[in-house]
């Protein structure tokens, strides 16, 4: 059955019934894609909190099949996607492998901070606690220095990602072991130990955040590259941007503005089309690590062609490729996915070749043990095309190892799973 909650955050309480496959339910309030529901026939809880999708699946859908349900209408659990609320909130056996010791190699994992709002802030004793989970000095001296408390959770969530996806590549329990470092770029990689090279011969992780998301990509063959966007067209006080064109004139080309002047007259529309492009781009010099020197390769590429994907509603999931000065790049993918939630945010997922990578100090090349694998053009296209799925919505608590998740309890902190 469905996850049934007592309000409409994700981290609001989970009620201990069902909603059963089959019920029947009344719409009482709709908030993005959160619904609070009046049972009218079936089982479980008579009233309370579920999500309409996850990971571009129905989980509840109309009656009669209507695009949009009215405030009266009825509406009936989807069987085939009964069973997965757990994922997206990390709540419940099932969540447990999008994260930790049976999570695989490819993870995607997405934390939204705007729900995670710990007592005292960044001197209290759940922030503190989760900063001295991360062993490296210059990584916890970097996150007290933000001066914005969004600004201190979105570092520090970041470095949690890029911990919890090594410790699960690992099959580790802690993140004692682990050896964090960055590439001349800033890049994050994990320099020792390594997961088996038969199974993740190349295996990297990437992160990023923007406004409500933090978001993870790691890929065992492939770079990987992720950039989250949020597509609100306001500045960071809320003031709106009226004039990005102008200001990002350079940053596209004029192919892609075509595709930006191509998505309506609303400026609101446009805009999100010029975030999905630029996050693209981001992507694409993340995958590579060029660092500050990045300009040149955000002017050289191109995203000129994007394919909705199967299986998801419209306008919530695309896949393309990459020009770069004027050549199709087919040793590249790009998958995109809408966020859920009333704020907009989009994610690019970039798959890449080893041969892109940008390593002055040739540290983070030592640890991709199988470059070669990108010129076997049958299997590396096996490897592009292998599915990549949207982001896992995970509470704070998923990327606290289970040896130390007692000790994050004891500060206040929320038992995952």
């Amino acid at each position: 059955g469905i996850l049934v909650r007592s309000g409409k955050e994700l981290g609001s309480a989970a009620l201990e019934a069902r909603l059963s496959t089959g019920a029947l339910v009344a719409q009482e309030e709709l908030v993005g894609e959160r619904l609070h529901y009046r049972l009218v026939t079936g089982s479980g809880p008579s009233e309370g909190w579920v999500s309409l999708k996850i990971t571009g699946k129905d989980l509840l859908v109309p009656k009669h099949l209507a695009s949009t349900p009215s405030s009266a209408e009825e509406l009936r659990p989807q069987l085939a996607a009964a069973q997965e609320e757990e994922d997206e909130v990390g709540g419940g056996a099932g969540a447990a492998c999008v994260v930790g010791q049976d999570a695989g190699y490819c993870l995607r994992l997405a934390v939204n901070i705007d729900e995670w709002v710990p007592s005292g802030e960044a001197e209290g004793p759940e922030f503190q606690f989760l900063l001295q989970l991360i062993r490296e000095d210059g990584d916890r001296e970097q996150v007290m220095r933000y001066k914005q408390w969004e600004d201190k959770k979105r570092a520090l969530i970041a470095r949690l990602l890029v911990r919890s996806a090594s410790a699960s590549a690992l099959r580790h329990t802690n993140f004692k072991g682990l050896t964090i470092k960055r590439t001349k770029g800033k890049k994050p990689f994990l320099a020792s130990p390594l997961p088996p090279v038969d199974d993740a011969p190349n295996w990297n992780v990437n992160v990023s955040h923007d406004g409500s998301w933090v978001v993870c990509a790691s890929e065992p063959v492939c770079m990987a590259g992720i950039d989250v966007a949020d597509t609100r067209r306001a500045d960071r006080r809320g003031k709106p941007i009226d004039d990005f064109q102008k200001r990002f004139q350079t940053q596209l080309s004029a192919r892609e503005w075509q595709l930006v002047n191509g998505a309506g007259k609303e400026m609101d529309d446009q805009y999100e089309v010029f975030s999905r492009l630029w996050a693209a781009k981001e992507a694409y010099v993340k995958a590579r690590g060029d660092g500050l020197g990045a300009f040149d390769s955000l002017s050289a590429c191109e995203f000129l062609s994007w394919k909705p994907l199967p299986d998801f509603p419209q306008n919530q999931a695309y896949d393309g490729g990459v020009v770069v000065s004027g050549k199709p790049e087919t040793a590249w993918r790009f998958v995109q996915h809408r966020m859920p939630g009333e704020k907009p945010h989009w994610t690019t997922v970039a798959r890449g070749p080893l041969s892109c990578v940008v390593d002055a100090n040739g540290e983070f090349k030592a640890t991709l043990r199988r470059p070669e694998l990108e010129r076997a053009a049958e299997g590396w296209q096996a490897a592009l095309l292998a599915p990549s799925p949207p982001c896992a919505v995970v509470l704070v608590g998923a990327l606290v190892p289970s040896e130390d998740m007692d000790g994050y309890v004891k500060v206040g902190g929320a038992r995952w799973p």
